[in-house]
């Protein structure tokens, strides 16, 4: 896209995504604070496409800071929505998984009912119904487990951790499915460039296939030729402040049904994250 503008560009994925379109304009919080209506008016004033990757990500923090993540993930997402509709422009706005409760035995479908677990989830969903109100034509992107090089979270710093032997305390029962934000990035791009009937609704966006966190790092301990001194865990043990969806697997539906489904296995992208350091 000619004049893509990428909101939320200081993050993991809006960073990657800036790396696979390097001719869009990338917006970080001090450039464009989406709680900010007039500031989301002059980030999108010249674009011909939005994909809104701003958020209040920190899970924890987030029961204790509501006002600051409903501010960001369900106001801001509403601005967006809204400007893009008057503007006639594609728009794109990115959720998560953990607005589902994780209570399904087997992964959740884009038509599944969303009951958020924690105030990050139950913000993020309001961003959903919100931009999609504001914003009819506008699609929804629910993404998951995200890491990749950059990554201030706990999935990126991995490899390091692992490297220096940390004595780690690993999730071996919240089923997930890691994905490298390389891939996701492609993914999100190749779904905003599509203009087939011009059909708004949510995607899921994630690696196929399915592991624990303690699983991923199991695998990754191989290919680092590192020995394995993490303790694999319940997730109970963890004791976060934040509740988790104990399965966050996703079907991918709706991509498949556009013919758009190009994420790789989740193993193939953690090889490509390896690479990538």
């Amino acid at each position: 896209m000619k004049h893509l503008v990428v909101l939320g560009a200081g993050g993991l994925l809006g960073r990657h995504i800036l790396r696979h379109a390097p001719h869009a304009v990338g917006l970080d919080r001090v450039r464009c604070d989406v709680t900010d209506r007039a500031d989301v008016e002059r980030a999108l004033e010249k674009a011909s496409a939005v994909i809104n990757c701003a958020a209040f990500t920190n899970v924890d923090r987030a029961e204790t800071e509501t006002a600051a993540a409903f501010a960001a993930n369900a106001r801001g997402a509403e601005h967006v929505g809204h400007l893009a509709m008057q503007l006639g422009i594609p728009a794109l706005h990115v959720s998560t998984d953990f607005v589902f409760d994780g209570a399904k035995s087997t992964p959740y479908t884009e038509a599944d009912a969303p009951n958020p677990l924690s105030a990050y989830g139950r913000s993020k969903h309001e961003g959903e119904v919100r931009f999609l109100v504001a914003n009819p034509l506008g699609k929804v992107v629910r993404v998951q487990g995200l890491y990749g090089v950059g990554g201030g979270n706990f999935a990126s710093k991995l490899p390091d951790l692992l490297a220096a032997g940390k004595p780690l305390r690993l999730d071996d029962e919240r089923k997930v499915q890691p994905t490298w934000a390389g891939s996701a990035a492609l993914q999100l791009l190749a779904l905003l460039e599509d203009e087939r009937g011009g059909r708004g609704g949510i995607f899921h966006v994630s690696c196929s296939g399915q592991a624990t966190w303690a699983g991923f790092a199991r695998r990754m301990i191989e290919k680092l030729g590192v020995a394995q001194t993490f303790t694999e865990v319940p997730s109970s043990a963890l004791d976060a402040p934040a509740a988790r969806p104990p399965n966050c697997l996703f079907a991918h539906d709706e991509l498949h049904r556009a013919g758009l489904w190009q994420m790789p296995t989740w193993q193939d992208a953690q090889d490509a994250f390896l690479a990538d350091r």
